[in-house]
């Protein structure tokens, strides 16, 4: 298997198990179980409503991390910013309230960096530690998979 195929696996991966995560998201386990038993296939609708096989921002923000990387061919936080904010302002169903936060800043004119940086220090102890980044992180695991040093950098910076 070659690394095309194999980054086309884990981006698979990645949207499958958010489409199957999906529909109970945020739900207890027991509340999954009641409703759905032990849950094997992709259903459709519950949490946010949206018919089976829909995607989340977690897995949006990833792919435009992944057409970044492939089409500028290196880690360019400006861009993958631009990419972000133009997602956001088509109005996605889910997106996490930090991530909300930081693209409304970039938005107005805030740079990536203080963006993410402020809404994170604005945020009470213990309410802004979001896991939205290592969501989206497989893109720049795949690219930097050979450059520890790289891939921990760009992993920061992209948090």
């Amino acid at each position: 298997m070659d690394r095309q195929d194999r980054a086309e696996g884990v981006l698979m991966g990645l949207a499958c198990g958010d489409t199957l995560g999906r529909p109970v998201e945020f739900r207890s386990p027991r509340a999954i179980e009641s409703e759905h038993g032990t849950l094997t296939e992709m259903v459709g609708y519950g949490t946010h409503g949206k018919p089976a096989g829909t995607i989340t921002d977690d897995t949006e923000q990833a792919l435009c991390i992944a057409r970044s990387l492939v089409e500028r061919g290196e880690f360019t936080p400006n861009d993958i910013a631009e990419r972000f904010v133009a997602w956001y302002n088509g109005g996605p169903f889910d997106i996490g309230i930090m991530t909300a936060d930081a693209l409304g800043r970039i938005n107005g004119g805030e740079s990536w960096e203080s963006a993410g940086q402020n809404v994170w220090e604005a945020k009470a102890e213990d309410s802004n530690a979001g896991n939205g980044s290592v969501m989206r992180c497989a893109p720049l695991a795949l690219a930097f998979a050979d450059d520890w040093d790289t891939l921990q950098r760009v992993s920061r910076d992209s948090s």
